[in-house]
């Protein structure tokens, strides 16, 4: 028997198509889906060890809560690519909408050309690899993991940010709440360079030197000013006995 199987979804329900993977991934190595036409929440929930091709675009939520699998998709996808995913890969060769990777708490979301806005937010965890422009708060409420976006970032990145980093070669708009911006090291190049030819980019077009890291400014921020300030506000003096 065959390790490859091809379904043409023409026609279909995401949740008809959606039950049909999940049979599939049971028995077949890789799953190629045609005609997807833009559909939205395609792959959805999906937590076998296997390989998806889509030859076209997807629409909103696509690959939303999967883990283990790795999928590829020839197009672009809508908002919501990669929500809430637990583990394995999201590649997009095209663009992507809003939210990208939103939740995010494991697995790598790899999109080759630009990306929306509010990319990560609130994820935990994982990678998001942006090879064009992301859109304005992209990694609000971030709490973990790293985003790569080898364009420009737009207005109030890294907005609320909590944990995690931010790593942008060209230009950002403007930094959002508790955000700032540093050099990186040279272990965060080094690291940089061995996660970009992992997913075929070009390196030579890539100046690693340009490359700047958005980080907390503080871990409290909403207890208000930086560490040291915050320490200070919540020291507080009691006398007696108890």
């Amino acid at each position: 028997m065959s390790n490859i199987v091809e379904i043409d979804v023409s026609g279909k329900t995401p949740r008809q198509i959606n039950d049909e993977l999940k049979e599939l991934a049971i028995k077949y190595d890789e799953i190629i889906i045609k005609n997807p036409n833009a559909l939205h929440y395609l792959i959805a929930g999906l937590e076998d060890n296997v390989n998806i091709k889509v030859e076209g675009s997807a629409g909103y939520f696509v690959a939303t809560m999967v883990d283990k699998a790795k999928v590829e998709i020839s197009g672009n996808v809508g908002w919501f690519a990669g929500d809430n995913m637990t583990g394995g890969e999201l590649i997009v060769n095209g663009s992507a909408g809003d939210g990208l990777g939103q939740g995010l708490y494991g697995g790598n979301v790899v999109v080759k050309k630009d990306a929306g806005a509010r990319t990560g937010e609130i994820m935990k965890n994982g990678t998001i690899i942006v090879g064009g422009d992301s859109g304005f708060m992209s990694g609000i409420f971030m709490m973990g993991g790293r985003i790569v976006v080898l364009g420009n970032l737009g207005e109030d990145a890294g907005e609320s940010i909590i944990r995690g980093a931010i790593y942008v070669q060209g230009d950002v708009k403007s930094l959002g709440k508790n955000a700032k911006l540093v050099d990186c090291e040279d272990e965060d190049k080094d690291e940089l360079k061995t996660l970009l030819n992992s997913y075929n980019f070009d390196l030579n077009n890539i100046n690693f030197d340009k490359f700047r890291k958005i980080i907390p400014k503080s871990k409290r921020p909403f207890y208000g000013g930086d560490d040291d300030d915050c320490d200070q506000d919540l020291e507080v003096k009691v006398e007696g006995d108890f």
